[in-house]
């Protein structure tokens, strides 16, 4: 009983959320990633609806299961997890060479930087959709894993997929 009580005292504390737009925030970071590739002098990426669909299913999963990782529970990677959604990835390279697979950017941004308690009563410092967008994306050019998938002139298709929780916004990047 005081589990429930408690859980929905901090159900009504985000009443005051502001709403996120997944899809006009998707697009948004799939803008700034595009802004990075060009001021590296390379192409922008396209936007793939399936891999959109793909990646917004990884964000959806690591709210519902709890999770933050590249490799879910169930043990599926990226590629798996792609080709579980029929989509294969497969990237001719010079030399007659090929690389297969997905590749993937992963961000757990705050949906507020502070929480005030005056009184017995929270009050929170809502993060913007777009302060969002760009901590992402400033993050992913930070790590130098992340930002040599932005980067990578093999990949040409790309889509974000995310899902937001109370207090969190999941944000996948897929790359082909």
């Amino acid at each position: 009983m005081r589990h429930a009580i408690g859980l929905l005292l901090l159900l009504l504390a985000f009443d005051d959320a502001p709403r996120i737009r997944v899809d006009q925030l998707e697009h948004r970071v799939f803008d700034l990633i595009n802004v990075q590739r060009r001021e590296a002098k390379l192409p922008a990426l396209g936007w793939d609806e399936r891999l959109m669909r793909v990646a917004r299913g990884q964000s959806d999963d690591m709210v519902k299961r709890r999770f933050f990782d590249h490799v879910n529970p169930d043990g599926d990677d990226p590629t798996a997890r792609g080709r579980h959604a029929g989509y294969n990835c497969r990237k001719v390279m010079g030399g007659g060479s090929f690389r297969e697979g997905l590749a993937e950017n992963l961000a757990d941004e705050p949906r507020f930087s502070r929480v005030r308690i005056s009184s017995g009563r929270r009050t929170y410092d809502w993060n913007t959709a777009d302060a969002i967008a760009r901590e992402a994306v400033e993050g992913w050019m930070r790590s130098p894993g992340h930002r040599r998938n932005i980067l990578d002139r093999n990949y040409d298709r790309s889509a974000v997929g995310i899902a937001v929780s109370a207090e969190h916004v999941y944000l996948t990047q897929l790359f082909c």
